[in-house]
């Protein structure tokens, strides 16, 4: 091959390969998604208290409540308790609900048992004179989602 050939082909050999690299470069940007943290999804992450009561026994409180959606996301509880009375610090019925006694409760928790939906939390050492109010306020393991609030639970000593 003379040396007017041999340059004939090597702009078109460029040419190819430039072509190649283009073409792999673009294959390359269009398997690169947008990747990102899995991110929960409202309707279907969610879960509700379909159900809340308050029984007593010995100076403790035992809540139970049913749970309804995604109730396997349940992830911790607080507990809110205001005694109703004549005594300081208490306080009556027809009050706004301002909770004297926060008790939280975290995975694990001794004082929280779950069977499938319903979650049974014991709360100890109160009066067993007094009337509380209580109320339930419940997170998700996705903390971008709402707490989940229960009505307030009126619950008379025995």
């Amino acid at each position: 091959m003379s040396g007017a050939t041999a340059s004939i082909f090597r702009p078109r050999l460029g040419r190819a390969i430039a072509a190649l690299l283009l073409v792999l470069l673009a294959l390359g940007m269009v398997s690169c998604g947008k990747r990102e943290w899995p991110a929960p999804q409202l309707s279907e992450d969610r879960f509700r208290l379909r159900s809340i009561s308050v029984q007593r026994g010995q100076g403790c409180l035992i809540v139970d409540c049913e749970l309804a959606g995604a109730w396997a996301n349940l992830d911790s509880v607080r507990l809110h308790i205001e005694a109703i009375g004549d005594q300081p610090g208490d306080g009556c019925p027809t009050c706004p609900f301002v909770p004297r006694i926060s008790r939280f409760f975290g995975p694990g928790a001794p004082e929280m048992r779950r069977d499938m939906n319903r979650l049974i939390i014991t709360a100890c050492d109160l009066d067993p004179k007094k009337t509380y109010r209580v109320q339930l306020v419940a997170s998700n393991v996705f903390p971008v989602l709402d707490l989940v609030v229960s009505e307030l639970v009126i619950s008379a000593p025995l």
